[in-house]
């Protein structure tokens, strides 16, 4: 028997409101019957938790809280950015569908209506992660790149509300879903800007034994987008996922086949060892795994990985510097011993 009310469980924020709502009213023009209610869960976690994370709409901690109440029965579905999900997947639940990609690519936001190549020198730019201040301090170094924290709606808050940011870059599909668009000077080319992993990706959770609410969303799910941010994903668990780093990725599947991009960002520039795989989308995973594995064998990915690391210099001991002196790769190693088996 055909579910009569479906119920999505988000939190209280703008952005994860109207995530969520997309979905729901991607549902209903697929299959009207069943009625959609959304229940919005207060955040388990303070305003002081929040400022120092980086996250778009929502936390690792409270991802964790919307699994723990999905798992208790308190609703059936819960719609997660790919940018802020918690991999592996908790035990009993399981992707209900992966909605066709929004637009993947970062957007410049601003009051003044200009594009960045048209900001005065010294404009301030908030950044949501370091890939992107990696990248664009590299390509437009007369500019201010402010790494900001506690979510889209917060660094929006810093932008329209305080004023304190000359624009902002944020990726353009969240933009999109907040109604933005009146601010969105410019898209920037993937060629230019590399964006994040699962950018433009949603995933809707649901529990494994619940067949039925998976068959009700079965008209909502893209198959080459899931594809695509599963290489995604695979290429940036071999970075050490759990670490923030300036690393862009993007897979895009045309027909049968995968073409990934890939680089990490350095303080040199914007997009080092840059590389490019093509392969079956059957094998997307193992594509993005095998592209990261390829530009871990680049000198100038392990200096970006190391910068990011290591802001303020690498912390070493007055022999370790001679020995750095003869081989710049010695420091590297000792920091990343795995990456030796891997250039052997």
């Amino acid at each position: 028997m055909t579910a009569k009310v479906v119920s999505f469980g988000c939190l209280n924020s703008q952005l994860a409101k109207d995530q969520t709502k997309v979905v729901m009213d991607r549902l209903q023009e697929a299959n009207p019957r069943p009625a959609c209610r959304l229940q919005v869960l207060p955040s388990p976690i303070t305003d002081e938790q929040r400022e120092g994370e980086p996250f778009l709409a929502t936390s690792a901690a409270e991802v964790e809280y919307l699994e723990t109440q999905l798992l208790a029965g308190d609703y059936r579905l819960a719609v997660i950015r790919a940018l802020d999900l918690v991999l592996p997947l908790r035990e009993g639940i399981c992707f209900a569908a992966v909605p066709q990609r929004d637009t993947p690519f970062d957007a410049f936001l601003t009051r003044q209506n200009a594009i960045i190549d048209d900001m005065p020198e010294g404009s301030v730019i908030g950044v949501m992660n370091l890939r992107s201040r990696t990248q664009m301090s590299v390509l437009w170094p007369n500019l201010e790149f402010k790494l900001l924290r506690g979510g889209m709606q917060a660094a929006l808050e810093t932008l329209l509300r305080r004023c304190e940011l000359d624009g902002l870059v944020a990726p353009a599909a969240v933009a999109e879903h907040l109604g933005l668009q009146g601010i969105v000077a410019e898209i920037f080319n993937p060629e230019l800007i590399l964006p994040s992993g699962g950018q433009g990706i949603m995933a809707v959770l649901s529990r494994e034994d619940d067949t039925e609410v998976r068959e009700l969303l079965a008209p909502l799910h893209c198959s080459a987008t899931q594809r695509e941010m599963e290489a995604e994903h695979a290429f940036l668990q071999r970075f050490a996922s759990d670490l923030e780093l300036p690393v862009g990725v993007l897979a895009k599947i045309t027909g049968q086949r995968m073409a990934i991009t890939g680089a990490v960002g350095s303080s040199n520039t914007a997009a080092a060892a840059l590389q490019r795989k093509e392969g079956s989308s059957d094998q997307a995973a193992a594509l993005g795994m095998a592209l990261a594995e390829s530009i871990l064998q680049s000198d100038e990915a392990l200096i970006g990985l190391l910068e990011a690391e290591f802001p303020e210099g690498l912390p070493m001991e007055e022999e370790d510097a001679v020995e750095v002196e003869a081989d710049p790769d010695v420091a590297l190693l000792k920091e990343f011993p795995e990456l030796d088996e891997e250039r052997d």
